[in-house]
């Protein structure tokens, strides 16, 4: 049966290339011709967006390469991507969804270094903290290089035009919990149809950890802290931005279909101005531009914090990946040139002007014309913070892999959902336990990799000197 599924997604994954407008090119059975295959889970690369038109264009600028794009989004891309290595018919040029760390592509054999096919001196375009072992080199070798800015995370985004409305300023949005919750009432209050907040708690959405970052600031999105490296679920400040959240539901100021609302649903409902104020990530500019038809008067600015004093500070990897070239290919040198154009600077500022994805490429920020991304990337300028990376330890590395396949605890969200709508009454005793089953599935996790001979603690994941407001670099 499993190899019936192979094969039925492998079949799927070429209808999906012949479909791509980029692969209907009349010469491509020119003998003169190479034929590579670009395998991507990047929206921009599905048929008509910016992706394939820039494959376009490397085309015309080689005509003796081919490529064939397909597109698959998320477990989609993962299911046929497994299934492509089993069937040995990799594509050329992958671009993996975060399921596949570096270390599973190689130790899978799937990827090798692109070092010997792209331009000399690859990796000097980039900042320094645009690489990282584990993530994207091991050693001397290149395997992949960051599609976008790696340093970015979540921000609050807002309807100038609810605000004014109301009578507030749409040039101040709300810096505190305090304004957040006022403002919030006076938009509920004063224009009709809408709500101050919305949030999605139906899904792993990070909100109550957003507002407790600028308290704890070592504290991860996932809830582990990098600094005492364990999980802290339960801890004092997390337990206030809850307590807060709740505040926000009784004072009736969150969009009542908040507590069935995925991510999806929430970017809908803040499109149609049914909220003023909502958090999101960095690639709602782009979402909101492509996808939900261009909503106007919005802006964007830091998460709000606890008191005037703070800043909101929020944790990144430091390092991204993209393309890798795959092991099996027999043109390495065309998916080098591929590449060469993937992560050259006009790719870079094209992407960032025509498609809204803020360039990895040292830039000014000067010259973002969208008003939105510009102040998306002040706002990561000011808030991001580069975390430890446990990823450059294999054997670091192999405990989160091995934590992975072990059983899940309750989820977080799930239990600020459950409080949120009244179905826990003790969230607080209930957020200990998760975060009691978290360590412990951790700690067994560490134990299993030692079992396997490694020499691995939990000393490789706590990092003391490190304390979240600056970044942490490794030497």
């Amino acid at each position: 049966m499993k190899k019936l599924v192979a094969i039925l997604l492998v079949c799927l994954f070429l209808l999906a290339a012949c479909s791509s407008g980029a692969s209907n090119n009349e010469n491509s059975g020119d003998e003169d011709k190479v034929t590579i295959s670009l395998f991507s889970s990047h929206g921009q690369f599905n048929k008509g967006n910016f992706g394939e038109r820039m494959v376009e264009e490397f085309m015309e600028a080689n005509p003796d390469i081919h490529v064939e794009i397909s597109y698959a989004h998320g477990s989609n891309y993962n299911d046929t991507l497994l299934a492509l290595a089993s069937s040995g018919d990799l594509p050329d040029v992958i671009q993996p969804t975060g399921n596949f760390s570096l270390i599973d592509l190689i130790e899978n054999d799937w990827v090798q270094p692109l070092d010997d096919y792209v331009r000399d001196g690859f990796r000097d375009d980039f900042p320094d903290s645009a690489f990282a072992e584990g993530i994207n080199i091991i050693g001397d070798d290149t395997y992949t290089f960051p599609r976008i800015v790696a340093k970015r995370g979540s921000a609050l985004y807002y309807h100038t035009d609810l605000m004014e409305e109301a009578g507030l300023d749409p040039n101040a949005p709300p810096q505190t919990w305090d304004e957040l919750l006022e403002m919030s009432k006076q938009i509920t209050e004063n224009v009709d149809g809408a709500y101050g907040f919305a949030v999605p708690l139906n899904e792993d959405f990070p909100h109550v950890i957003l507002l407790a970052q600028a308290m704890q600031p070592t504290l991860d999105t996932n809830g582990f802290d990098h600094q005492k490296g364990a999980y802290d679920l339960d801890s004092p400040h997390v337990i206030e931005a809850m307590e807060f959240l709740l505040k926000m539901r009784d004072e009736g100021v969150i969009h009542p279909n908040s507590p069935t609302q995925e991510l999806l649903d929430y970017q809908g409902l803040w499109a149609n101005k049914q909220a003023a104020f909502g958090f999101n990530g960095h690639h709602f500019v782009r979402v909101n531009e492509f996808e939900l038809d261009g909503v106007e008067d919005y802006n964007v600015a830091p998460i709000p914090v606890l008191e005037e004093e703070m800043q909101h500070s929020q944790l990144s990897l430091g390092a991204d990946f993209n393309a890798y070239i795959s092991s099996t290919t027999e043109h390495p040198e065309a998916a080098g040139k591929l590449i060469d154009w993937f992560s050259s600077q006009e790719f870079y500022e094209r992407q960032q002007a025509e498609d809204l994805l803020l360039s990895p490429l040292d830039s000014n920020l000067d010259e973002i014309d969208n008003e939105q991304l510009k102040n998306l990337a002040n706002v990561f300028e000011e808030t991001v913070v580069a975390r430890p990376v446990f990823e450059q330890d294999e054997a670091a590395f192999k405990v989160k892999q091995e934590e992975a396949a072990l059983s899940e605890p309750q989820k977080f969200w799930q239990v600020v959902q459950g409080a949120y709508i009244g179905e826990i009454d003790d969230w607080q005793s209930e957020l200990t336990k998760i975060n009691d089953a978290y360590n412990e599935r951790f700690q067994q996790a560490i134990e299993n990799v030692q079992a396997e001979g490694e020499n691995v603690s939990q000393d490789n994941f706590t990092f003391p000197d490190f304390d979240g407001t600056k970044d942490y670099l490794v030497e």
